[in-house]
């Protein structure tokens, strides 16, 4: 009976993240952000590389969920890859807010027309601020 309830719960849980993960990709393959990004970058034939990347990084990123180890990685190297995933998350995201025109669609309602720039610059060192305080917070406590 052990063997077959958990054969089940096994099943509903692969299947529950194919789900959750095929809604991620699909969401990112519709709204175009990939393709968005390298066509502002220029590096639009890199486009199979760049969905080759985020399919494998979401894979190889949730195996250690999974599968519950722990990746030897020297300290050394956590600023440069924390550095490197930051860039990417950020990217996708202003790739995203870009795609779905948010940026202008928020100016025009809240009659905003002069200092852009420095609104910009608030909410990029506002969100830099909001994720050094989280990583402190949660690293040091």
């Amino acid at each position: 009976m052990t063997l077959f309830r958990s054969f089940w719960l096994i099943l509903l849980g692969f299947s529950s993240g194919a789900m959750v993960a095929a809604g991620i990709f699909a969401f990112i393959a519709v709204i175009g952000v990939v393709p968005r990004l390298a066509q502002k970058t220029k590096t639009e034939s890199a486009c199979r590389f760049y969905e080759s990347c985020i399919t494998a990084g979401g894979i190889f990123g949730c195996l250690p969920l999974v599968f519950d180890f722990v990746l030897p990685i020297p300290q050394v190297l956590f600023v440069p890859v924390g550095f490197c995933v930051g860039i990417f998350i950020g990217t996708l995201a202003v790739s995203l807010a870009e795609v779905l025109n948010v940026v202008p669609v928020f100016l025009r309602r809240a009659r905003l027309n002069m200092g852009i720039p420095v609104f910009l610059l608030a909410v990029a060192l506002g969100k830099l601020a909001g994720a050094l305080l989280s990583f402190l917070v949660s690293y040091f406590a």
